[in-house]
Formats: structure tokens, C-alpha cells, sequence
């Protein structure tokens, strides 16, 4: 295998690459953009609930909750987000039976006064209000349920393969190799529009590289098939954090797991349903009391007890400029602390995952990362747009290459490839096959010569 034919093979892959699934990362880009900046938007379509005028002396805990219980009496408690400063209004989540599994309803109080301010579905951990659950759906699945999601997974398998083969046609193409190659790239005319196109495509491809596959691992881990995988790779490598310890002294030792570190909690929702509805209004102030005194800061997010056997839970919540974590777990009728579960001893997997997850959606560092991410998706878009403009300026030739360029040996490797890599990303080497046996089509079919040389997918200066 000569290195010729690899270098061309790579190229061939990434052509088909960009024409085939490019439409796929061109919609996740682009509705990428509008995920980025829901964080944002969220704040501003629902300040009127999330936001209060600023409260010096707050009721108590105990009444708030009450207040939400009184809108929904049949509804258990499954979380109480307290109010951290003196303009947030406190969220009480609980049990809807009548929204989707996946959904919590969440009542808004004014702490100055008790009053529901206001009442709407949320989805996950975050708390995403209906604007935002929207545009995640958006970018998600596109609104097509399960069968859209695959749309994002495609998007998402692909995007580092080909970052990676845009970088390496990129790096043996970057300079000239010899004094003659100088000699005659000084002397070239003035660059096509076809070469201002590639030139700028491996511009933009370079200086976002990290960016991609950063987005592309993030995405990988929240989709179906590949999601999956990761997940009974995560057990049986044993990162899976140990969930925190709930059961109360002389209790049993069963525990329950929504320790929430890994970056998908709230998905499936925290249904409580067993605790006594006055028993959580009451023991909720002292909970709170326990965690600050514990050294949790920020907005703390609380969990009622599964049952009558069972600790609360306080957690430090993920929010703008957080970093870690921290969790423990109380004893509600006396505040004393069964369990705690810092950040810093969690595995490497589970920092790394929260951290990669809160970064895609644009929550770890506020605005400024959300602009950085909006930008990041209007240049996939660009790199998208570029590679078919190059093709279009191609034209007649589909793919670029020659019979002479062609070798079974990479074909073989690049089937290996697919058939190990595959087996983790499914939809990566279902459709890289499909490209392999449509290059053997393409490579050996019968044709004219159209052009003398190779065209280039990158420039050469």
C-alpha cells in the first residue's frame, strides 16, 4: 500500500463523506446554533416566573412547598429547588401522572409571599422550560421521535472521522516538498474560485478541529445505538460512579441511585410518590440548613426520600461557571448526614462526561460559551456549504481520483475499520460499507479522462 493510494483513499472517503451525510451535519449544525443560545432564550421567554422582585425576608421553606402542594395535592414532591438569592423564585417539582414519563411539572413560588407564579412541564435535570425542551427536540430528532434521532447520531458518528481525515489531508498538503514544488506554487496563476473555496475549507477545518470532535463525543454518548454501547462499556470498565448511600440507619442496605454526576440526570424524572406530603414540607428547611453547613454552595437542588426507609438528597446544581458537583445525603427528621459524594472522588469518566455534556449544551461557562458555540455551528455549516460548492466547481468528474490511485489494500483496511469501529457506532460502519463498495463501483467503472491531473480537496500552500 503505497502511501499515494492512501492518501487518495482517505480523500475519496472523506468526498463521500461530506455529500452523503454532510446534509445530516449541515440540519445538526444549524439547529446546533439555536441550541447553543437556548440557555439564553430561556431566561429571557420565562423571566416573569424565574425571576422576582427582590425578596428581603422570604417565608420559610416549609410554606413554600406547601403552597405547591395546595396547587396540586395529588402530585408528590420529587425535588425543591430553593430560592439562592434574593431575586429567584423557587421551583417545586413534582409527579405529574398526566405529561409524559420523562417530564416533571414544575410550580414556581415567589418566596416573598407563597404565591404560584407559575406552572409548566420541564425535562431533565436543568429543568428545561417548553421553549427550550423545543429547540433540544429540534436538534435532537428534529421532531420525528425515535427514528429522527438516528439523523444526530449519523451526524454525530461521522463528524470525527472526518475532522480527522480533513486534518490529515490538511497536514501532508500544507507545505511544499521540495525547492521545485516552491519554485512552481510561487509561480501559479491566480488562484481559482474553486482553490479560494478549498483553501478556506481547510482553514476553517483546522481551527475548529477540537471543537469537532468535542461535539462529536458528547453527541455520540447521548444517542440511541452508540449511546447505548457506551453505557455497558462505562459498566463493565467499572467508571459507572458508585450511587450515593440513601438508606437510613438499620434500614435497608438497599440504595438508590440519582447521584446525577454523569450528566444525565432528571431524564427519566426522580418519581417520589411515597413520601408524606407534610413530612417533606417540614423536613425540606432543615435539609437545606444541612447542606449549607456541609459546604454545598450555589443552587442546591433537593430530593425527597424514596420512602419512610430513605435519606434526602442535596446537590450542588449544575448552573453557569460550576465546575463540580457535590453531593450528601440527609436524614430529614433529625439533619443528620447519612452519606456524602464529592465531585473529586467521582471516576475520571464521570468528570469528564458532566463536564463534556455541560459544555455541548452551553451551561459550564454562561454567554460567552454559548457565543463560542454558536459560532462553532455556523462554521460546520460553512465547511458543509464549502465542500459542495468544490464539488459543484468539479464538475464532471463526481469523485475525485483515478482507477491508477485505486488499491484493494485500502479498500481492506478501510473494511476493517468499519467492521471494528462499527461495532461500537453502528450507523458509522453500516454507512462507511456503503461507501466502500460504491468506491469499488466508481474506481473500476469504464470512463473517459476528463482532466489531466487529480483534482485537490486541500491546497498545497
Amino acid at each position: 500500500m503505497s502511501r499515494t493510494a492512501l492518501r487518495s483513499f482517505i480523500q475519496r472517503i472523506h468526498f463521500y463523506g461530506g455529500m452523503f451525510v454532510g446534509p445530516f451535519i449541515l440540519v445538526a449544525a444549524l439547529t446546533g446554533c439555536l441550541y447553543a443560545i437556548a440557555p439564553t432564550l430561556e431566561k429571557v421567554a420565562y423571566r416573569d416566573v424565574m425571576n422576582v422582585p427582590a425578596v428581603e425576608h422570604p417565608l420559610s421553606l416549609e410554606e413554600q412547598i406547601q403552597a405547591a402542594q395546595h396547587e396540586h395535592p395529588d402530585m408528590p414532591v420529587t425535588q425543591v429547588w430553593p430560592a439562592t438569592t434574593p431575586t429567584d423564585s423557587t421551583r417545586v417539582l413534582v409527579s405529574d401522572p398526566g405529561i409524559d414519563e420523562s417530564l416533571q411539572r414544575t410550580v414556581f413560588i415567589n418566596p416573598a409571599n407563597a404565591e404560584v407564579i407559575g406552572d409548566y412541564p420541564t425535562y431533565s435535570g436543568l429543568g428545561e422550560m417548553p421553549l427550550r425542551r423545543w429547540i433540544s427536540s429540534l436538534h435532537e430528532s428534529f421532531h420525528l421521535g425515535k427514528v429522527g434521532e438516528l439523523y444526530s447520531e449519523l451526524a454525530a458518528s461521522w463528524l470525527w472521522v472526518m475532522a480527522c481525515g480533513g486534518l490529515y489531508m490538511w497536514w501532508i498538503r500544507r507545505r511544499p516538498k521540495n525547492k521545485a514544488t516552491a519554485k512552481s506554487t510561487q509561480q501559479q496563476p491566480k488562484r481559482s474560485a474553486r482553490s479560494k473555496a478549498t483553501r478556506l475549507h481547510s482553514i476553517i477545518g483546522a481551527w475548529i478541529f477540537i471543537g469537532l470532535l468535542g461535539l462529536s463525543a458528547t453527541g455520540i454518548t447521548w444517542s440511541g445505538l452508540a449511546g447505548d454501547n457506551v453505557n455497558s462499556l462505562v459498566e463493565r470498565m467499572h467508571w459507572k460512579a458508585t450511587p450515593i448511600e440513601t438508606a437510613l440507619p438499620g434500614a435497608s442496605t438497599e440504595t438508590h441511585e440519582h447521584t446525577g454526576h454523569e450528566g444525565h440526570e432528571g431524564h427519566g424524572g426522580h418519581m417520589s410518590g411515597t413520601s408524606e406530603s407534610a413530612s417533606v414540607a417540614a423536613e425540606a428547611e432543615r435539609v437545606l440548613a444541612t447542606g449549607r453547613a456541609e459546604g454545598l454552595t450555589g443552587p442546591l437542588r433537593l430530593y425527597p426520600p424514596e420512602d419512610a426507609h430513605s435519606a434526602w438528597q442535596v446537590s450542588e446544581r449544575w448552573v453557569e461557571w460550576r465546575t463540580t458537583s457535590d453531593a450528601i445525603s440527609v436524614d430529614g427528621s433529625t439533619g443528620e448526614v447519612i452519606d456524602r459524594q464529592p465531585f473529586s472522588s467521582l471516576p475520571l469518566f464521570s468528570k469528564l462526561s458532566s463536564w463534556g455534556i455541560y459544555l455541548h449544551m452551553g451551561i459550564m461557562f454562561g454567554l460567552p460559551l454559548q457565543i463560542a458555540l454558536f459560532a462553532l455551528g455556523l462554521a460546520i455549516a460553512a465547511l458543509v456549504v464549502l465542500g459542495y460548492y468544490m464539488w459543484f466547481k468539479r464538475r464532471p468528474r463526481f469523485v475525485p481520483g483515478s482507477m491508477k490511485q485505486f488499491s484493494w489494500a485500502t479498500t481492506a483496511l478501510g473494511a476493517v475499520f468499519a467492521a471494528t469501529v462499527g461495532a461500537f457506532l453502528p450507523l458509522l460502519g453500516i454507512t462507511l460499507a456503503a461507501f466502500l463498495v460504491l468506491d469499488v463501483i466508481l474506481m473500476n467503472r469504464p470512463t473517459t479522462p476528463t482532466r489531466a491531473q487529480e483534482p485537490e480537496l486541500l491546497p498545497t500552500s
